[in-house]
């Protein structure tokens, strides 16, 4: 029997909070636990709006566990400056794109508890160049700070390869050599 995917936006009274990352920013300090390597310049602090996707099936870490759970599969969100303009996207990989194509991997280097505990984890990632040379290319490192959202919900799910999109919102402080 093939199952079908159903999609789902969770969203309700988060979608109303207003996008205040630099008021939460003065608020929760960025730990010392996710600075970027030393020598490294700060290149630009984006804005992301856009969904964690996460697929129902059995948890990752824990073979033989008798209830599906979400686990995550990857992120889809635009990149926008300070004044609102577009300046790229974010995706699977993870994987960000500036608008002149240039791109960037990244892997955790450091976490951290979100202040919320709605939202997504604070990280620290270690990046590199995987695309044509452009805005991004130079970037090595890549901070995911001032979340709101994005987090899956707990227990377990009822359907096995249903897809959940949690609305996020986040800021990326890209730095490079």
């Amino acid at each position: 029997m093939r199952e079908f995917m159903r999609i789902k936006l969770i969203g309700g009274a988060w979608a109303m909070l207003p996008f205040a990352l630099s008021l939460a920013g003065a608020a929760d300090p960025i730990p010392d636990s996710l600075a970027p390597p030393a020598g490294l310049k700060r290149l630009a602090d984006l804005n992301a709006d856009g969904v964690q996707i996460y697929r129902c099936g059995p948890p990752k870490d824990a073979a033989g566990a008798p209830a599906a759970v979400w686990n995550f599969e990857s992120p889809r969100a635009t990149l926008t400056d300070a004044q609102g303009k577009p300046a790229g996207r974010h995706y699977a990989g993870p994987t960000w794109e500036a608008e002149d194509g240039s791109k960037i991997t990244g892997k955790i280097a450091a976490r951290a508890a979100a202040p919320d505990p709605q939202a997504i984890a604070w990280l620290l990632l270690k990046t590199e160049s995987s695309g044509k040379a452009g805005r991004f290319d130079p970037v090595r490192a890549v901070q995911r700070v001032f979340t709101s959202g994005g987090s899956a919900p707990a227990g377990a799910c009822a359907t096995v390869g249903e897809v959940l999109e949690v609305p996020y919102r986040a800021v990326y402080v890209f730095w490079v050599q």
